[in-house]
């Protein structure tokens, strides 16, 4: 039972800002920041800040803000959101000294610094640590490896819009993409899948209790010191309904571990089975077994979502406009792609790549600021001095609807802009994307998803349509797809009836 059906979501939400309320009801405010925009309370309390995560629409409202006030605005007493592309290397570039907010401390394992993962991990040299642990095993060179695994799922999947094309049956095709992406990262990682595919369902509701742990430890990191607190609601109410995947990733690793594969072996190498070996031959760099459950974790908690929002945002935004569509298949016709188009394959498609790229820019997976602690001796950033200590952050949703980067239509769906670009053009564009962040915290998955999205996207535009309704049966005629902002930006649903394409002779 998800925890919206045991205590409805505005009592349970409105519980805990009652409490944070009693407990930090003025957070102490800076004098000297409050000359800097924002709205009124955000310069007293941290409640503002909370309330918007609990309206799910922070993403378009920092946009709002920026656009009426200007590069720097106040969110939070200590917290301000910068929207310029100029100060993306100050914050954000290899090398500075600005450590991620205390936002992540609510995403820590445990109340040791040291037992943590790549995304929570504050130290800096404790990232660095970790990462060259495993980057290897998510390289561009290292994709190959693990193709297989991602044409097994699209084969499954593939199956069940047949089936569904067949019987005439209206799909929630979000929901589809994301048990897509959940076993095909679970394919990548283990070698076996979680089984979202075979059932059409939300297996032991992980993706509905993973929501939910989300939702929770995002409204935590408002109140990074009262975590604990958050964490015991959290589980309370889904810590044992995660126990399914903790129970399946142990003994998946357990399994490798006493199989002892050598990666050189014939047939695929997982995820898993490379950290294995890596922990076996490669002393020096001390993989541990907390290393090995923590990517293999991560892979998981945060790389389906990833996948699945994008697949989302790009399906919807291909599909809606007959134009866009009916150009990426010549383009894919001219191409002469093979039933399962490999990673390079569909790298070489021009304009499907502008229509990804696109699709990520106008809808990021996360929709709020990524929070960086001013260093020792402070910092000028847009023109204002900022203390040791203040957070800075940029927002994907700010960052990618810049104006003056990407012109006056950068609401707008276009995939046309990255073809049409100068080369000075394109440069200042892609160096304001971050839809898997910036700098050296970019995600360390980044390449994992790409795969997946390259290799199923070209596979879905050439053998099925899909006709999008609303969730009465009436054709859809939003300008963008429902969402809400929990960290990430989640489409609760996109209906679709869908069509098996005849090929072309």
């Amino acid at each position: 039972m998800a925890l919206g059906e045991i205590i409805p979501w505005p009592q349970a939400i409105t519980g805990a800002g009652i409490f944070s309320l009693l407990v930090f009801f003025i957070t102490p405010s800076f004098s000297w920041s409050r000359k800097i925009p924002g709205p009124f309370l955000a310069r007293y309390t941290r409640l503002w800040y909370m309330w918007q995560k609990y309206r799910n629409d922070f993403h378009w409202t920092n946009i709002k803000l920026h656009r009426e006030k200007g590069k720097i605005v106040q969110v939070m007493p200590g917290y301000f959101t910068i929207d310029d592309p100029k100060a993306h290397k100050t914050i954000y570039g290899h090398g500075n000294a600005w450590v991620k907010g205390e936002f992540y401390i609510a995403w820590n394992v445990s109340s040791d610094p040291h037992i943590t993962n790549l995304f929570a991990a504050r130290d800096q040299g404790l990232h660095a640590s970790m990462r060259r642990k495993v980057a290897s095993m998510y390289s561009m060179t290292s994709l190959v490896s693990y193709e297989p695994y991602v044409d097994h799922c699209i084969d499954l999947f593939h199956n069940q819009l047949d089936k569904a094309a067949a019987a005439g049956t209206v799909l929630n095709l979000g929901r589809w993409l994301q048990f897509f992406a959940f076993d095909a990262v679970s394919m990548i990682t283990f070698g076996e899948r979680l089984g979202f595919l075979n059932e059409g369902k939300d297996v032991h509701d992980m993706i509905q209790n993973l929501d939910n742990t989300h939702r929770i430890l995002t409204l935590a990191a408002v109140y990074p010191r009262l975590t604990p607190l958050f964490k015991a609601v959290a589980d309370f109410f889904t810590g044992d309904k995660l126990l399914f995947f903790q129970k399946f990733a142990s003994n998946k690793i357990a399994m490798a571990k006493k199989e002892q594969k050598d990666v050189t072996e014939d047939g695929p190498a997982t995820m898993v089975g490379k950290f294995l070996d890596a922990q076996r031959r490669e002393e020096k760099k001390a993989m541990t077994d907390w290393d090995i459950a923590a990517n293999a974790g991560s892979n998981i908690g945060a790389g389906s979502d990833t996948t699945a929002i994008g697949l989302i945002s790009i399906i919807y935004y291909l599909f809606r406009d007959p134009l866009i569509l009916k150009r990426a298949r010549e383009e894919m016709d001219m191409a002469g792609l093979p039933e399962r188009p490999n990673f390079q394959e569909a790298q070489k498609l021009s304009f499907m790549q502008a229509v990804i790229k696109e699709s990520m820019r106008v809808l990021p997976g996360v929709g709020l600021p990524l929070w960086r602690e001013v260093p020792k001796g402070g910092a000028v950033v847009c023109d204002q001095f900022f203390p040791e200590g203040t957070n800075l952050g940029v927002n994907a949703w700010v960052s990618h609807h810049n104006k003056d980067v990407f012109g006056e239509d950068a609401d707008v769906f276009r995939p046309e802009r990255w073809l049409e670009a100068s080369s000075e053009q394109a440069t200042a564009m892609e160096q304001s994307m971050m839809p898997f962040g910036l700098g050296s915290r970019t995600c360390i998955g980044k390449n994992i998803s790409l795969l997946e999205i390259n290799k199923i996207v070209p596979v879905l535009v050439r053998d099925f349509d899909f006709h999008f309704l609303d969730q009465h049966g009436a054709p859809e005629t939003r300008d963008y797809i429902t969402l809400k902002n929990q960290w990430f930006i989640k489409a609760p649903h996109l209906y679709a009836r869908v069509v098996r394409r005849e090929k072309m002779a």
